[in-house]
């Protein structure tokens, strides 16, 4: 287990993005945890929502005067294959089921990390997604506040894999999920709260980008910029269904025909299947000149493309959340998304993007925007202030906050 630290950040930079009475509700939240020690354990230091939020998170409750830790887990290869696997069974695929031995890899590892983690101190324990979830089991008695935070979307359909895990809560005290739906499942913890995540609106992904720029940056990858060009950004993962938007590009360029797609993606060591998904996306796109994939882009790059891209895609199979459908909307970019999990909570139909079921219905949602700029320009101005208003990193500080005084005050 290895310790994270993000470089500093001020959080009086914020002041001017968000309304001043919930500026001060933060500073208030945060004098009555002064020096309150949190440590944040997840799986992987980059790659994925979750570090990203960390990453950014971490340095501001330091900077309001919160001790936070931020620990990165060690684990061989073997077994992000189990919580991988693990992922899948709890978003909905009912095939899988652990082998004993696969479950000694899971909680040999997780004993390892929680004798590491046993040599510090803390005053709530904040344990981030399954790979985990079940190190407060092996602490051996040492005084847990421990907090579970769910980043996916979580399905009753594989009930071996809850029979498994609910004997790990034991040690929880409260559970955080992303929307009111996952809640339903059975995490046998006293006190379940509802937080969806959030983008950082002054990093360099989301930070403000002229169009002239954004365009240079992504011709300077190849891109014809005097071509309409859809894009989809996430982690390389069949949840996320690449290979369904690039069918759907494919019937509508019947009807667009100079179209272009992006895929840009992640590959994360906590994610061995998506170096996998990469290798067969670069092969397929081999035959049509205009596909592109891009693994592992600069921040700036990302920004480029959510910006510089006539519609951006996220046609999720399943879906957390979705952070890059918030990260469009803050740039104005309307989002065609799978009608799936969060990304129902960020896209209201026909306002600021669509929500479709198909392949079908994604294509053609892909021509009606591309076709039309002035749609476009209506939903990108919707789109940013939803975002805004709702899905911004300090809302989530708030609220995480808010959670925190709770825990210690009961």
């Amino acid at each position: 287990m290895r310790t994270v630290n993000p470089p500093p950040k001020s959080f009086k930079r914020y002041r001017k993005v968000i309304l001043p009475e919930f500026y001060e509700e933060i500073l208030e939240l945060a004098s009555s945890l002064q020096d309150t020690r949190i440590i944040y354990v997840n799986s992987t230091s980059y790659g994925g929502g979750v570090a990203e939020i960390l990453r950014t998170q971490i340095p501001l409750l330091r900077d309001l005067g919160i001790d936070a830790v931020w620990k990165v887990m060690a684990a061989d290869p073997g077994f992000f294959d189990v919580t991988k696997a693990i992922h899948n069974a709890l978003q909905g695929n009912k095939d899988i089921n652990l082998l004993e031995s696969s479950k000694d890899i899971y909680e040999i590892t997780n004993a390892i990390n929680a004798r590491i983690l046993s040599a510090s101190d803390w005053d709530i324990l904040y344990i981030h997604d399954p790979q985990p979830l079940a190190i407060p089991l092996y602490l051996n008695g040492k005084g847990i506040n421990a907090l579970w935070r769910c980043h996916i979307e979580t399905s009753l359909e594989n009930e071996q894999i809850w029979d498994y895990l609910n004997p790990l809560f034991k040690k929880y005290r409260a559970a955080v999920f992303s929307m009111d739906d996952y809640t339903k499942v059975d995490v046998k913890v006293k006190k379940k709260f509802v937080i969806p995540p959030a983008i950082d609106p002054l990093s360099f992904k989301n930070r403000t980008m002229p169009q002239l720029r954004a365009r240079r940056i992504i011709r300077k990858l190849g891109i014809d910029v005097k071509r309409p060009l859809v894009t989809q950004i996430s982690r390389f993962d069949p949840w996320k269904d690449p290979l369904g938007v690039i069918k759907a590009y494919r019937q509508a360029k019947r009807e667009i025909p100079e179209l272009q797609l992006v895929l840009v993606g992640s590959q994360a060591n906590d994610d061995p299947e998506s170096f996998i998904i990469f290798e067969e996306l670069v092969r397929l796109s081999k035959r049509d000149k205009d596909i592109k994939i891009f693994g592992n882009l600069t921040d700036s790059q990302v920004n480029a493309f959510q910006r510089a891209s006539d519609v951006i895609i996220q046609k999720s199979i399943k879906e957390g959340f979705g952070l890059t459908v918030s990260e469009a909307l803050y740039k104005e970019t309307p989002v065609i998304g799978g009608n799936v999990g969060g990304i129902r909570k960020q896209i209201i139909e026909g306002e600021d993007g669509y929500l479709v079921g198909s392949i079908k219905e994604c294509a053609i949602k892909i021509v009606e925007l591309v076709s039309n700029p002035d749609l476009r320009l209506e939903m990108g101005k919707r789109g940013r202030k939803i975002a805004r208003d709702r899905f911004l990193l300090p809302r989530l500080i708030r609220d995480e906050l808010r959670v925190f005084k709770y825990l210690l005050a009961n």
